[in-house]
């Protein structure tokens, strides 16, 4: 502990000997038992794509740091090691030092410096309340409370949230803007609690999924519509606003059947929603359907949200994403690669010309995924008859033997590929945002679907037979 110490108090007196520069935030500090030698520090640029500003930096021999991060505006800044991420807030100018634990969750960092009040206050409220009430523990109770007992319980975990911070001592000093930001962000996670309650009751009470919900438990939703923009740092808030928006359309598909679920959103969101809020919730939606969605329909409201976006940020976070996407449209090349398969043979997606690929990008701890085997075995059975039909598996798993293990204990028949992890060249050159993710490939090599349906989906034989007969 001298050391460290000795360490923090040399990086204080240097970062007091600098100028100070008003668009940066300076963070220095020492990390004891660190799981890697880097340590990066970032702030979320966009809740679209979830963009951030970033820097890395490397431990020294005394596992001490000194990093520079542009900031115009007061936000949340997260540190972040191997173990242990830290949520801060900081405006500009600020400078300050931290010394932490990485192997223990429990102990409160040390901060010094200036521009810390806010940052001490949020880390003792995450442990003392968010430590307190996990999302999945307070979710837990749906299956054991009824409606008004659960909303009971809910309101008073965040009655004690904010006596948490009104009564912290140095509640008075705290940044006015901070204060406005965490009292949001309460609010809005508690509505988002009360919100969940339904799909929670039937995940953790399957027995009570059909039990009606009574009148008036939504009522607080006439209160939460008082949105700000204000508000938009917030993850709870922005959180809060996309389940508003998926609770509209639910509403809607209990009155009719939707044609598109992504399409209700968009409409939804223009009439529910305004200002930066509705060009954030907008965005969200488009962002989502050019990456998980029909691309033609996702195009149409691409274009449409193009037309009427005043917010040049946003616009350009949504341009690149539908660029991205166009890459990888139905009519496009699939991008080649040439990887080592399963029992150690070269694999070339042309090795595959004039059959019919069906690729599917996924990792043995997706539980998705693993919810697809079955159904696969399945249709490679009712497809037995297409010698021409390819079942071409690429794993993301880091851990090889994990995959190894998946693949021969479930029995996966197809062509298997494994690289370490989204950010190989594969799955970016195919933009992957998560598993599972499907293509289908024709016998050209040109990309005939880029969201076919799972194995599990009823259409899935058609889009086959159509790719085969093609």
């Amino acid at each position: 502990m001298r050391t460290i110490w000795i360490i923090l108090i040399a990086l204080l007196f240097a970062a007091c000997s600098q100028e100070k520069k008003a668009d940066f935030v300076t963070i220095s500090g020492v990390v004891e038992n660190p799981a890697g030698d880097e340590v990066e520090i970032f702030f979320y640029t966009d809740m679209v794509a979830n963009n951030t500003e970033s820097v890395k930096v490397s431990l020294d021999e005394n596992n001490a740091f000194l990093a520079e991060l542009p900031l115009e505006s007061a936000n949340f800044v997260y540190v972040h090691i191997p173990r242990r991420t830290l949520r801060l807030f900081l405006s500009p100018g600020a400078d300050i030092q931290i010394s932490f634990d990485a192997s223990d969750m429990d102990q409160m960092p040390l901060l010094t410096g200036t521009g810390y009040l806010e940052s001490r206050f949020l880390l003792e409220y995450n442990n003392e309340i968010e430590a307190k009430y996990g999302m999945m523990a307070v979710l837990s109770k749906a299956g054991e409370k009824d409606p008004a007992a659960y909303t009971e319980y809910i309101k008073g975990i965040y009655e004690e949230a904010i006596s948490f911070m009104e009564q912290d001592a140095r509640f008075e000093d705290l940044d006015p803007d901070f204060v406005s930001l965490m009292r949001a962000s309460i609010r809005y996670e508690k509505y988002s609690r009360l919100m969940d309650f339904p799909p929670a009751r039937a995940h953790f009470a399957p027995e009570r999924a059909d039990e009606e919900i009574p009148d008036g438990f939504y009522d607080f939703l006439e209160s939460a519509k008082q949105f700000s923009d204000d508000y938009l740092r917030s993850r709870a808030y922005v959180s809060f606003l996309q389940s508003y928006l998926n609770f509209r359309v639910r509403q809607l598909e209990e009155e009719e059947p939707l044609d598109s679920w992504a399409q209700a959103q968009f409409d939804i969101a223009m009439e529910h929603f305004s200002g930066k809020s509705r060009e954030l919730v907008l965005a969200q939606v488009v962002h989502s359907a050019l990456n998980f969605g029909d691309f033609k329909e996702a195009t149409a409201m691409y274009e449409e949200f193009m037309a009427i976006t005043e917010d040049d940020h946003m616009r350009k976070v949504v341009q690149e994403t539908f660029e991205a996407a166009q890459v990888l449209a139905p009519g496009k090349p699939a991008p080649g690669f040439t990887l080592t398969d399963i029992n150690g043979e070269t694999v070339s997606l042309e090795d595959f010309h004039g059959q019919v690929v069906y690729l599917d990008f996924w990792a043995s701890w997706c539980g998705p995924c693993m919810q697809q085997v079955p159904y696969a075995k399945e249709l490679k059975a009712r497809m037995a008859e297409h010698d021409d039909l390819v079942f071409l598996y690429i794993s993301v798993d880091t851990d090889e033997a994990a995959w190894r293990r998946t693949v021969d204990n479930h029995e996966i028949q197809g062509v298997h590929l494994n690289v370490p992890g989204f950010d190989h060249p594969v799955p970016s050159s195919y933009n992957l945002r998560g598993v599972p993710t499907f293509y289908l490939i024709d016998r050209e090599g040109m990309i005939f679907d880029n969201r076919p349906p799972r194995p599990n989906n009823e259409r899935i034989d058609e889009v086959l037979l159509s790719a085969l007969n093609q």
